[in-house]
């Protein structure tokens, strides 16, 4: 399993460097706190709840050209939905420690 530290993010980030960030909480936790540049996919309750071909149905239209980096609260299932992606042939990974650590890392 691909997981990438907040620091490389961040540096990945700020260099343009191909990377489609997907928050796959809910709408209301995205529009309290999310990763500048980031989209909104909330698919966390459908994975937790075992509809996981419902839930990656929703990103099927995220561009394979950038990496897909995938973020919840604190990685779980984020890291869950990256394996998932890997397991489709996409280039997927989840953020470590998730936006727990994201926060962590920008104070």
């Amino acid at each position: 399993m691909t997981t990438i530290d907040p620091e490389t993010l961040q540096e990945q980030l700020e260099n343009d460097e191909g990377v489609c960030v997907v928050d796959i909480r809910s709408e209301t936790d995205y529009e309290e706190y999310h990763i500048e540049g980031s989209v909104n996919r909330p698919i966390r309750e459908k994975l937790l709840s075992g509809n996981v071909e419902a839930a990656l149905a929703e990103l099927e239209d995220l561009s394979d050209e950038e990496e897909l980096v995938m973020v919840c609260d604190a990685g779980v299932a984020s890291t869950e939905t990256a394996r998932q992606l890997q397991d489709q042939g996409r280039n997927a990974s989840a953020l470590d420690g998730g936006l727990n650590a994201w926060k962590r890392n920008e104070e």
